[in-house]
C-alpha cells in the first residue's frame, strides 16, 4: 500500500475485522482517521465496541462529531440498545441529532414511545417533523394502532399529516380494517382524503374484496373515485381478477374506462384476449394505443397475429410494428 493510500488503511482495517484480528483493524481505522477519513470513525466506534472498551467507542464518536460526521454517535446508539442500555441509547441519539442527523430524532421518538415516555417521543417526533422527515410521527402512529390506542395514533397520523405524510392515515385505515373495524376505518380513510389523498378509500376497497365484503368494496371503491383516484376502478379489477372472478373483474374494468382511466382498455384486453374474444379484445387495445399506452401494442400485435391465418394478417402485423396505428386498422 502506498504511504498516501488513506482508504488503504480502511481495507485493510475490513480485512483485519474479518480475520476477527480486531485490534490490527482497530489500528487500520485509527490510521484511517488520521489521514482524514472522517468514514472511519463509525468504524472505529464499532471495533472498540466489540473489543469491549465503550469508553473508546464513546471517543471515537466525539472524534467524528468533531470533523462534523454523526455516524459515530448512530453506531454507538444501536450499539447501547441492542446491549440494553437504552439511556445511553437515547442520549447517543440526541448527540447525533444535534450534528444534523434527522433519523436519529426518529429514532429516538421510537425508543422514548417503546419506554412509554409519550411527551420526549412526541417532543421528538416534533423535532424530526422539523426537519421535514415525518416518518417519525408515522411510526408513532403505527406504535399506538398496534398497542390499541386508537387516540394516540389519530393524533399522530394528524401530526404526520400536517408535516406533510398522509400515509399514516392510509396505515391507520389498513390497520383498522384488518383488526375488524370498518368504521373506524372509514373515519382514517376520510382523514387520508381530507388532506388530498384518497388512497385509503382505494386500498379499503381491496380490502373487502378479499374478505368477499362485495358491497363495502363497491362502496369504498365510488368513494374513492368520486375524491378523485379515477385508476380505482382498475385496482379492484386486477385484484377481482387474481381471485379469479373474471365477471366482476370485466365490471369493473368497463367501469374504470367509463371513469376515463386508460389503462382499463389495456386490462380489459388482456382479458378478453385470455377468455378467446378477439374483436372485443382488439377494440380495447386499439382504444389503449390510441391514448399512448405503448404496452398494449404487443398486446395489439398478438391478437392480430393470431387471427385467420392469411398473408393479409401477417402483412398487417408487420406494417403496425414499423409504422404504427392508422385509421382502418
Amino acid at each position: 500500500m502506498n504511504a498516501g493510500d488513506s482508504w488503504g488503511h480502511m481495507g485493510l482495517a475490513h480485512a483485519a475485522e474479518r480475520a476477527g484480528d480486531l485490534t490490527t483493524a482497530a489500528e487500520h481505522a485509527t490510521r484511517a482517521t488520521q489521514s482524514g477519513i472522517t468514514a472511519a470513525w463509525a468504524v472505529l466506534v464499532r471495533l472498540n465496541w466489540a473489543r469491549g472498551e465503550p469508553t473508546a467507542a464513546l471517543e471515537a464518536a466525539v472524534g467524528g462529531a468533531q470533523s462534523g460526521n454523526a455516524e459515530g454517535f448512530t453506531v454507538l446508539a444501536r450499539l447501547r440498545h441492542q446491549a440494553g442500555d437504552r439511556s445511553g441509547a437515547a442520549a447517543a441519539h440526541r448527540e447525533a441529532a444535534a450534528l444534523g442527523a434527522g433519523a436519529a430524532w426518529r429514532d429516538l421518538a421510537q425508543l422514548a414511545e417503546e419506554d412509554g415516555d409519550r411527551m420526549t417521543a412526541e417532543e421528538a417526533a416534533t423535532q424530526a417533523a422539523r426537519t421535514g422527515d415525518a416518518d417519525a410521527w408515522t411510526a408513532l402512529a403505527e406504535f399506538r394502532q398496534t398497542a390499541g390506542d386508537d387516540e394516540g395514533a389519530a393524533h399522530a397520523a394528524a401530526e404526520a399529516a400536517r408535516a406533510g405524510d398522509t400515509g399514516a392515515w392510509i396505515m391507520l385505515a389498513r390497520s383498522r380494517e384488518h383488526a375488524g373495524h370498518p368504521d373506524s376505518a372509514e373515519d382514517a380513510a376520510d382523514c387520508a382524503a381530507d388532506h388530498g389523498s384518497p388512497l385509503a378509500w382505494s386500498a379499503l376497497s381491496r380490502i373487502r374484496e378479499r374478505t368477499g365484503d362485495r358491497d363495502g368494496s363497491r362502496r369504498a371503491a365510488q368513494r374513492a373515485f368520486d375524491l378523485g383516484a379515477l385508476d380505482t376502478w382498475t385496482a379492484l379489477g386486477r385484484e377481482r381478477e387474481q381471485r379469479n372472478d373474471l365477471e366482476a373483474a370485466e365490471r369493473a374494468y368497463l367501469r374504470g374506462a367509463e371513469a376515463g382511466d386508460t389503462d382499463a382498455y389495456t386490462a380489459l384486453g388482456a382479458l378478453y384476449t385470455e377468455a378467446g374474444r378477439a374483436a372485443e379484445a382488439r377494440a380495447a387495445y386499439r382504444t389503449a394505443v390510441n391514448a399512448g399506452h405503448l404496452d398494449a401494442w404487443e398486446g395489439l400485435l398478438s391478437v392480430l397475429a393470431a387471427q385467420a391465418p392469411r398473408a393479409a394478417s401477417a402483412q398487417t402485423v408487420t406494417r403496425l410494428r414499423t409504422t404504427g396505428l392508422l385509421a382502418d386498422d
